[in-house]
């Protein structure tokens, strides 16, 4: 069996799936027969085992003695997955945020895993693509499909294993320590041995896989940053995409499990969130400026992070040695509201102003700050990017500022995302402002050219009238284009 550079199987190899156990897991004996059929790990638990207990399927063990598929009489539960909606917040059936967002948008294209694609036929048996399990190129965020019943996942075989000792050894070389400054030596071995054996273990004793496929998926990223190879930049970004979405199918499952055990497994369900909201930061510098788009999704992930990680610090004892601890207690401080939401914020308050021209039409359909809520939301977001930009002035270290980056989804209110969906002149240009502290600071991997990026794509959107406001940031790239 041969590979080519990018670790695809040769494509003279029989045509079929191939066989045998997933990975990091033993094979099922005596697993259900539903579980089987889909050739998943069963968890044996009766009379519904977790498996079919989520998608409310009837549960059927074989008979022992026999080897006869014999019903089992199964209590049916409203266990599905739950999402964040751009409209609502919903929790878990434990009373838990979810970390993943569900849109409406078209361009946010759901995975079938029925349908081929024509070039699939010339494709290699054991490449992903020729199986369908990849997502849609098209989006950054790929969304689940909650009425399908098919797993997502990734063939066994050469490829795959290729690339996951190539992912596990970049996290290893390069990710460590991602930043030109050293972080505390205690955060940085926790990031070095504490989180990968975590992941390892719980896979491996415990089949939950989310920080093990989001760690692999947070490498791919970092790889697709690096790469000039098209065709492998393609294979990486792909890679990433498909690792999320299991992780996040996962990540689900384990908040509505674990979270009553939260003491036993703060660290793996708190570092779990933690590496989502980080992937989907780094995610931002991939979306596109022509149409623009928003990043919500990190947004709405950084809101349900901060109350998961909110959740694991009252419950966890002051006694306790948990490793979750240790990286709280690591600097920035981020845990005065005052310091953060109710900082004075004078500076940035002609960006509410509406355009000049008191009896122009914009300013006479201007209503939006007559609602004191609204206007609080937007007060919070500037005190937020003054308390940002006073940490940058104070010379706080990459670590910290990145940190503080992704604390903006956590700490300014959820309505805020709202107004950016829905396009709101105003919140559009508060929020290139915030993405304009990012500028300096495209060294870091994570980062990239995400603030230039979405600079420009709200100028393309941003009704004419208020483009004025963004023409200072313009100064530190090329000019924008022209509207015409």
């Amino acid at each position: 069996m041969s590979l080519n550079p990018l670790g695809m199987v040769d494509g003279n190899l029989q045509e079929h799936r191939p066989r045998g156990p997933r990975l990091y897991h033993k094979k099922s004996r005596t697993g259900c027969m539903r579980c089987k059929q889909r050739r998943v790990k069963c968890d044996e638990t009766r009379p519904s085992c977790g498996s079919c207990s989520r998608h409310e399927v009837e549960c059927v063990y074989p008979n022992a003695s026999q080897g006869a598929a014999k019903g089992v009489p199964v209590t049916r539960h409203n266990s599905g997955p739950t999402v964040y909606s751009a409209n609502q917040q919903t929790t878990s059936g434990s009373g838990l945020p979810g970390l993943t967002p569900v849109t409406d948008d078209s361009s946010h294209r759901v995975l079938d895993h029925t349908s081929r694609s024509p070039s699939n036929e010339n494709r290699p048996a054991n490449s992903p693509h020729y199986l369908g399990c990849y997502p849609s190129p098209n989006s950054s965020y790929p969304t689940l499909d909650e009425e399908t019943d098919a797993d997502i996942s990734l063939p066994e075989g050469p490829w795959r294993r290729f690339w996951e000792i190539r992912l596990i050894h970049n996290y290893h070389q390069n990710m460590v320590q991602p930043f030109p400054f050293a972080q505390n030596e205690e955060v940085v071995q926790i990031w070095r041995t504490h989180v990968p054996n975590l992941a390892m273990r719980m896979a491996q004793e415990h089949n939950r896989c989310s920080l093990l496929h989001i760690t692999l998926a947070n490498s791919a990223l970092y790889l697709w940053t690096k790469s000039r190879d098209k065709k492998e930049r393609d294979e990486l970004f792909k890679l990433q995409q498909t690792y999320q979405i299991m992780c996040v199918k996962e990540q689900r499952r384990d908040i509505n499990e674990l979270s009553h055990q939260m003491l036993q497994n703060a660290d793996y369900v708190c570092f779990t969130s933690i590496r989502i909201l980080a992937h989907s930061i780094a995610l931002v510098q991939t979306l596109t400026v022509d149409p623009w788009e928003p990043p919500v999704q990190w947004l709405y992930m950084g809101r349900g992070a901060g109350q998961i990680l909110q959740m694991a610090r009252k419950l966890i004892s002051p006694e306790s040695d948990t490793k979750i601890k240790t990286f709280a207690r690591s600097p920035p401080d981020m845990s005065d509201p005052n310091e953060l939401i109710y900082l004075d914020h004078s500076s940035l308050d002609w960006l509410l102003d509406p355009p000049p021209g008191a009896g122009s039409l914009a300013a006479q359909e201007d209503r939006e700050l007559e609602d004191e809520n609204v206007k609080s939301v937007y007060g919070k977001a500037l005190s937020y990017i003054c308390s940002v930009q006073k940490a940058i002035d104070n010379k706080e270290k990459d670590f910290a500022i990145v940190r503080r980056f992704g604390g903006f989804a956590v700490w300014v209110p959820i309505e805020f995302t709202r107004f950016i969906e829905e396009r709101r002149p105003r919140a559009m240009v508060v929020f290139a402002f915030f993405m304009s502290l990012w500028l300096n600071y495209e060294h870091i991997w994570m980062i990239g050219k995400a603030g230039e990026l979405q600079i420009r794509g709200i100028y393309k959107v941003l009704p004419i009238e208020w483009n004025y406001k963004l023409d200072g940031l313009f100064a530190r790239f090329k000019q924008p284009e022209v509207h015409t």
